[in-house]
């Protein structure tokens, strides 16, 4: 019962202390997104540059490289994601469809629609897309985590990351993953461990270049 009540008590005074009392800090959007600058993710085989910032939105160019899997199959809960191909042909998973898009087409994914973009052809894609900032920043912190060693994408070391983001991190994958509801618990209650063994919501070494 002692251990118990230890484990209770750790975990209400580090949650208020996470969430409430001292959280996490992200830098400043305007100076930390600047136009022409880059994030890259070989795990997905991509490379997005900023365009521009705008009233809350990061604007793309997303450069897929040929035969490139893309991300796990995924959904937004709180925005609708706009892809428009510039070059080459984008192949869009949409619910259970599978979507061509090819040079002046967009495709929007409205919220909690599963979806996955990825490059069948030999040929880059190169498409513009526009999301959330506080999204657009925690990809291009978790993209260096996970592509500096292949344990980071994996259970627990992934699941630790996504914790210090929180509800920033937008994008809940619907195969082979817990559900949407039960990774967001996860997430919540693991906050205060993952902050206090290491884990942080702002590396420098991670900012786009």
């Amino acid at each position: 019962m002692w251990l118990l009540s230890i484990i209770i008590g750790y975990l209400l005074v580090g949650l208020i202390i996470h969430h409430w009392v001292l959280p996490t800090k992200t830098p400043d959007y305007s100076n930390y997104f600047k136009v022409g600058k880059s994030f890259h993710s070989k795990l997905e085989g991509l490379t997005q540059t900023v365009v521009k910032v705008e009233n809350g939105i990061l604007f793309t160019d997303i450069e897929i490289r040929s035969n490139s899997a893309g991300p796990v199959t995924h959904i937004h809960e709180n925005f609708d994601e706009k892809f428009t191909v510039r070059s080459g042909t984008l192949s869009m998973q949409y619910g259970s469809e599978i979507k061509k898009i090819t040079p002046g087409q967009t495709i929007v994914i409205p919220k909690n629609t599963p979806h996955k973009p990825f490059n069948e052809t030999d040929s880059i894609v190169v498409v513009t897309s526009a999301m959330p900032l506080d999204f657009a920043y925690c990809l291009s912190q978790i993209y260096p985590f996970w592509d500096k060693d292949e344990a980071n994408s994996k259970p627990p070391k992934i699941l630790f990351q996504l914790a210090v983001f929180g509800d920033k991190f937008d994008s809940y994958p619907t195969v082979d993953a817990p559900p949407k509801q039960v990774l967001k618990t996860l997430k919540f209650l693991l906050a205060p461990t993952a902050r206090l063994i290491g884990y942080k919501n702002y590396n420098e070494e991670y900012q786009p270049k």
